[in-house]
């Protein structure tokens, strides 16, 4: 995502009265906790009933759908039905979603997006589908429950894209997504990924505090911002992150940690940035000298921000 194409992607601010997006859930990054919690809330769902005098292939998908929730079954339906290919692709890679196939995951919602649907299925999605619910990661650590609809299915692929390694991919998933609080996430996330700070910069300008998808954003802004050496702005995007009271713990935690690294004056650098350090006699710096260099200006961070704290306080 360059910073000329950033128009085009999903901002922050979503003007909507309603959204498809319901609940969100945030927890540490411990292997597969939040998932287990999801999918448990996942299952709740009620089942519609089945109207009378169905046609078959509305009473094939409706057991493929709410039944075992095996991909495999829609697969075979979508390639017997043509006219209900894209909502059976789409259901289908969002089973495999849910059962951590990513990789089929991504080829089903692919093909879903890009597939025909005819009438008899969009009726079928308006009447059936209308309390389904996708609980989709659009950050580690970051869950939020939303509709089916175009951007559950967006947000998933664009997750699977990310896990199997095609980040690149999973933000062109994003692009026609409207402004919202989850698509900016993930996008985040993903120029993250790429080695893009001044894009998430860019994206999160004006950003404030107000639930935890916006706190998840700031840290990306404050990491972004330390990355690009912006320190008082990093801080200032912490002290916003910090500001509400029920801001969810991990994210406070993960606050803490970037304003530990802000004091010590830790900055994440680009793969081989940083090691061409000139000496004063137009020479490169040694390893040793290099590492002492980095100690003493650390050091000097530290001092400067204690005295300012403290300071402060006793002001």
């Amino acid at each position: 995502m360059a910073s000329g194409e950033l128009h085009r992607q999903p901002s922050y601010h979503d003007p909507r009265d309603l959204t498809p997006f319901r609940r969100v859930l945030v927890y540490a990054p411990v292997r597969g906790l939040g998932r287990r919690v999801s999918d448990r809330l996942a299952r709740r769902a009620r089942v519609p009933r089945l109207r009378r005098f169905p046609s078959k292939p509305e009473r094939l998908v409706h057991a493929a759908v709410f039944g075992a929730g095996e991909p495999e079954r829609l697969v075979l339906l979508a390639r017997a039905h043509p006219s209900w290919a894209g909502l059976a692709y789409v259901v289908a890679g969002l089973h495999a979603y849910r059962a951590h196939q990513h990789a089929q995951a991504a080829e089903l919602l692919g093909r879903g997006l890009t597939g025909p649907s005819g009438v008899e299925a969009a009726a079928f999605a308006a009447q059936y589908l209308e309390e389904f619910r996708v609980w989709v990661e659009v950050a580690e650590g970051v869950e939020v429950e939303a509709a089916f609809g175009e951007e559950a299915v967006c947000l998933a692929l664009a997750h699977s894209l990310r896990e199997v390694g095609r980040p690149r991919d999973a933000l062109a998933a994003l692009e026609t997504l409207p402004p919202s609080l989850p698509a900016a996430l993930a996008a985040c996330r993903l120029a993250e990924v790429l080695g893009r700070p001044a894009d998430v910069v860019d994206r999160t300008r004006g950003l404030t505090n107000s639930g935890d998808l916006a706190a998840v954003l700031l840290v990306l802004r404050a990491r972004a911002l330390r990355t690009l050496g912006r320190r008082a702005e990093a801080h200032a995007a912490l002290r916003e992150v910090l500001r509400r009271r029920r801001t969810a713990l991990p994210v406070k935690n993960a606050a803490a940690t970037e304003r530990a690294l802000l004091m010590l004056g830790a900055v994440r650098l680009p793969r081989g940035a940083g090691l061409g350090r000139v000496t004063p006699n137009g020479g490169s710096a040694g390893p040793g000298q290099l590492r002492r260099a980095e100690d003493a200006d650390a050091a000097d961070a530290w001092l400067r921000d204690f005295e300012r704290l403290t300071g402060e306080r006793e002001g």
